[in-house]
């Protein structure tokens, strides 16, 4: 383990480089997730926080109505696997680190992303897609409600024994 401090962007980009260049941890990590019956290898793998405009419907404060939000947002690690019969799956995935905490309607504007972004070009030309949390366990914890809106989780402790940069001691930076 090492003791220099890692952020969450070295992280992502140790999960992507993992992703794509090592079949068994992405076998691994695909089967913690609603595509684990599948055989796919990771083919397209994004780490420089692809964004876009994303639209959500969320509830008026004071009415309950629902109300159109338009907001720019970006996955921290996007995976898209290719199955052998051509079909396309893509992972969204959200890193936490253990002192951090979810923005104003996060955990929703995954949701909303993962089918906005199908068929993209540039995002990999998924047609099927997840929202994955990972966060260290004690992440989950504190916020368990809020993380419930992921698709699934995987715990950072469970991630360090595929990709060892989970294991090292985090920076947050603001």
């Amino acid at each position: 383990m090492s003791s220099k401090s890692l952020t969450e962007a070295e992280l992502d980009d140790a999960l992507a480089r993992a992703l794509l260049n090592e079949p068994s941890t992405a076998a691994w990590f695909l089967s913690r997730t609603k595509f684990a019956s599948e055989v796919a290898s990771c083919e397209f793998c994004r780490c420089n926080n692809p964004w876009s405009r994303v639209r959500l419907e969320v509830p008026n404060a004071l009415t309950g109505e629902l109300e159109p939000l338009m907001k720019d947002c970006e996955t921290d690690v996007l995976a898209v696997f290719a199955t052998s019969d051509r079909r396309r799956l893509a992972l969204h995935i959200e890193n936490k680190l253990a002192g951090g905490s979810f923005t104003p309607n996060q955990p929703e504007l995954y949701e909303a992303r993962k089918s906005q972004w199908k068929r993209r070009r540039k995002l990999g030309e998924y047609t099927d897609a997840c929202t994955v949390l990972i966060a260290p366990r004690e992440f989950y914890e504190k916020h368990s409600d809020r993380a419930a809106i992921f698709d699934c989780y995987i715990s950072h402790e469970d991630i360090s024994k595929y990709v060892p940069e989970f294991g090292a001691p985090t920076t947050i930076v603001v």
